[in-house]
């Protein structure tokens, strides 16, 4: 098993790296973030994956034994809109990096963060495995996949110690309104505290997606960076495609709340209707990974992180 050395962290800033960050230290990591708009305090290096200077300066700096790449642009409707930036992050970004680490820390280990979205539709409703093949639908989708693929690529030519993960849908506490259901999350934060109207509105509903706690993603992490094969991926689900419809009710049910549902026919930007679920049994194999934490609580916990955020910013709310 590896020592949990000196940690790069990019977009550590993010809603994935404000939980792993935490977590590495608790392991007795020491964690260097990298951040885009980083002042180079302590335990800080400036970080643009746009600028190879700025990627190499920072490499130099941290002289990482591991490496954890979160920097992307990681909201699908926002690579819909602009292409030509998330090709340049996510593709050409990460390349930068890789080419970086071979130069500077060869020895590094490097994980790189891809997505549910690079298998598209699956072919049956059996969880997919790491040995599917992409069928990306989406501009978002086809950067990861490529990603994943030039990882893979720099592995098989170069001897680069990458670990692709392949991360199923994010939810728990912290997330950001622009992915489902937290925009819901907090509206209905909203109605409990503020006696908004109780309606929560979502875009089309069908579908359904294998979601996995923020907290689970962050154990996996950790997990492939002290027992991951060299040059795996492996997929980080629960093993079960949830109902979009599902989560509004479960939301609704632990809040308490009679809320009604309005639903617009229309996916959200960047997004397809599919019914997809995950099989992460490679990583329990290779690394012992379990998710520990339930669709409720991470609903439940979402839910109440939302009402103190809003508790902050009214203190004459109930």
């Amino acid at each position: 098993m590896r020592r949990l050395g000196r940690v790069l962290v990019t977009g550590a800033d993010g809603f994935l790296g404000s939980h792993l960050v935490p977590l590495l230290e608790s392991r007795g990591a020491d964690v260097i973030q990298g951040l885009r708009n980083g002042g180079g305090g302590a335990g800080v290096v400036p970080f643009d994956l746009r600028a190879r200077a700025d990627v190499e300066a920072a490499l130099r700096s941290a002289r990482p034994d591991l490496i954890v790449n979160l920097a992307a642009i990681a909201d699908p409707g926002a690579a819909q809109a602009d292409p030509e930036l998330a090709y340049d992050v996510n593709v050409l970004g990460q390349l930068r990096l890789i080419r970086a680490v071979l130069q500077i820390t060869p020895h590094a280990r490097l994980v790189t963060l891809g997505s549910a979205y690079q298998y598209g539709v699956p072919d049956s409703d059996q969880p997919v495995t790491e040995d599917a093949p992409f069928r990306p639908n989406s501009v978002y989708a086809t950067t990861k996949a490529a990603a994943d693929l030039q990882a893979l690529q720099y592995h098989l030519s170069d001897g680069l110690d990458v670990i692709r993960l392949r991360l199923f849908n994010l939810i728990g506490p912290g997330r950001s309104a622009d992915y489902f259901p937290a925009r819901q999350v907090r509206r209905m934060a909203k109605i409990l505290d503020h006696d908004a109207d109780a309606t929560l509105v979502t875009f089309s509903l069908a579908g359904a997606i294998d979601f996995v706690d923020v907290r689970d993603a962050c154990t996996a992490i950790v997990a492939v960076l002290e027992r991951g094969v060299d040059g795996a991926a492996y997929n980080v689900a629960r093993g079960r495609a949830v109902p979009l419809r599902e989560v509004i009710q479960r939301l609704i049910a632990v809040a308490g709340c009679d809320a009604r549902i309005d639903e617009a026919p229309q996916a959200a930007s960047g997004r397809r209707t599919t019914s997809i679920s995950g099989d992460a049994s490679r990583l329990r194999r290779d690394t012992g990974w379990e998710p520990r934490v339930s669709l409720d609580d991470s609903l439940r916990d979402a839910l109440e992180l939302e009402r103190e955020a809003l508790r902050r910013a009214s203190p004459s709310v109930r």
